[in-house]
């Protein structure tokens, strides 16, 4: 099933703050790991907040249309 908006926002700011406190790579006996990429998760925040913030405004918005 589909996740909203305001769910995905919730679960990459876990994400972030995930990577924030415990750092981006780790290593495991021989194995290093890498947590997700904190750049792409701050340009996916930024698309889910302007998400929010286009569904609060009601959504896109004409303005005009150019016959053609």
């Amino acid at each position: 099933m589909t996740k909203s908006v305001d769910e995905q926002l919730a679960e990459n700011e876990a994400a972030i703050s995930a990577v924030e406190t415990r750092g981006q790579r780790f290593t495991i006996k021989d194995r290093e790991v890498w947590r997700a990429d904190l750049k792409a998760l701050d340009e996916r925040q930024q698309r889910l907040e302007r998400k929010v913030e286009r569904a609060k405004a009601g959504g896109i918005r004409v303005q005009r249309i150019v016959p053609l």
